[in-house]
């Protein structure tokens, strides 16, 4: 997607990584409304996939004849870590970011921030990873993995909320062949993150993430192909544009 951005007499286009970017640097910089665009959300199980059907997607849609299914489209996953991670003043790195290293808490690391800075490292590095997510919703043509996507953009009309699960045997041997590990530390790595996620979400969103009620679609991967996946979410982007094209609910020039 490029959207136009008017800053001091001039008119710049910007893809939704140009648009974070900037907002970064400086929030005041970046002045636009909603456009109305669709925005799928994945919440997943550790195990299940979400990155590769993400990247699935993207590709499926730049398959369509509309251009606002074709073109414009961008996944944001270890991106949207790559990008927050570029705000020096988080003093968070990249490494911290992707494998959620900042919500474990209780290290001497955080503490020592916390005595020097005065505002706990954890809270301000996830209200700019919600400011990101919600700024990524408004500009619309994305994907977003995590970060808790489904709660930020719940009352957006152009967003589709998915969930992939799966049971644990299937996500002990896709981690076990991703990460190269054995059975038992899969399977300790995955009930770990499984954890984590699960009381974060609780705790800053107040939401139970096994409640199917929070998604507009659960998939299982164990009963589905991920083909079949991508496809059935793509028409449901095609149908959802429709909608919103029908309403007026469109608002990019």
């Amino acid at each position: 997607m490029v959207e136009k951005f008017r800053r001091n007499g001039y008119i710049a286009d910007m893809n939704q990584a140009d648009v974070v970017r900037r907002y970064l640097h400086e929030p005041r910089d970046v002045d636009f409304r909603d456009t109305g665009f669709p925005l799928v959300t994945i919440s997943r199980e550790m195990g299940t996939g979400a990155h590769a059907l993400g990247r699935h997607l993207i590709m499926r849609l730049a398959e369509y004849a509309d251009p606002d299914l074709r073109s414009g489209w961008d996944l944001f996953d270890q991106k949207l870590c790559a990008l927050i991670a570029q705000n020096k003043s988080l003093d968070a790195d990249y490494d911290t970011l992707v494998n959620e290293k900042y919500r474990a808490g209780g290290s001497l690391h955080r503490m020592l921030y916390e005595m020097l800075i005065g505002t706990p490292q954890e809270y301000r590095i996830q209200k700019k990873i919600e400011e990101v997510v919600r700024l990524l919703a408004r500009l619309g043509k994305v994907v977003i993995i995590g970060r808790g996507g489904f709660q930020l953009a719940r009352h957006m009309p152009g967003a589709i909320h998915l969930r992939l699960v799966a049971p644990m045997e299937y996500r002990v041997k896709a981690v076990m062949e991703h990460d190269g590990l054995p059975e038992e530390e899969a399977a300790r790595k995955i009930r770990k993150t499984d954890e984590e996620r699960t009381r974060f979400l609780k705790s800053h969103h107040n939401c139970d993430i096994r409640d199917p009620a929070n998604f507009d679609i659960v998939w299982n991967m164990d009963r589905f192909r991920v083909p079949e996946i991508v496809h059935a979410t793509a028409e449901l982007v095609r149908l959802r544009l429709q909608h919103l094209r029908e309403t007026k609910a469109i608002h990019a020039s």
